[in-house]
């Protein structure tokens, strides 16, 4: 009889690896799924299908929902983008590059380029969400930070761009951020991107980013 807590233990450490294996083949399922048609166009049956799952309330057992499952999605790859950041964020630090904006640029496209590279379809996902900002609203869970928008982020923001009006700043924070999301999604879904190609588009976005005023500009901003 003592052996019989062992045997449950047992019994229940298989139980939770084989439930957490659906829930990740659901996960990747969804993602790839919603990268590829968008949100709208995917229903919770393609999903479980997709997955290679028989049991038709597979998605509401593991996450309560269709948008339980999209919630979880941004939670489990955002952790890896997260530590990628952090990680680049402590190498400026040290480089003493946080006002520099190709440092900044980076600090966004690297952690992306290397999601794409491990063969993930997070960023053309996240180029799909963003295309309608009441479903990120919607989906996004209420205790993540959006890394664009969060306070360590705006920090080398305010200091590579100070010379700009916080007006044009926002603006042009927000261009990078839509150029980059679907210039690296597209790449993500069709041929990928190399090395070479990721610094040209970096090169790139560094100069929008830093880009003079032009006077037309300036006299709309002072009307």
């Amino acid at each position: 009889m003592k052996d019989a807590p062992r045997t449950v233990e047992r019994a229940n450490t298989r139980k939770h690896s084989a439930g957490e294996t659906t829930r990740i083949a659901l996960l990747e399922a969804a993602e790839q799924l919603f990268a590829t048609r968008g949100l709208d166009a995917v229903t919770s049956r393609e999903i479980q299908v997709a997955a290679r799952q028989s049991n038709s309330s597979v998605i509401g057992y593991h996450f309560g929902s269709r948008e339980g499952l999209i919630r979880a999605l941004v939670e489990y790859r955002l952790a890896n983008l997260d530590a990628d950041r952090e990680a680049l964020l402590h190498q400026m630090r040290i480089d003493g590059t946080e006002a520099d904006p190709r440092a900044v640029v980076w600090l966004l496209v690297r952690p992306l380029a290397n999601s794409i590279r491990a063969g993930h379809m997070f960023v053309p996902f996240l180029a799909r969400l963003s295309e309608n900002p009441e479903a990120r609203s919607m989906y996004w869970p209420p205790h993540l930070d959006d890394p664009w928008s969060s306070d360590r982020m705006e920090e080398p923001i305010e200091a590579a761009l100070q010379d700009l009006p916080e007006r044009v700043r926002r603006g042009r924070i927000f261009q990078l951020y839509n150029s980059v999301l679907n210039l690296l999604g597209t790449s993500a879904r069709t041929h990928g991107v190399s090395e070479a190609q990721l610094h040209n588009y970096v090169d790139g976005w560094v100069g929008m980013l830093t880009a003079p005023i032009s006077y037309e500009t300036r006299g709309l901003l002072t009307d």
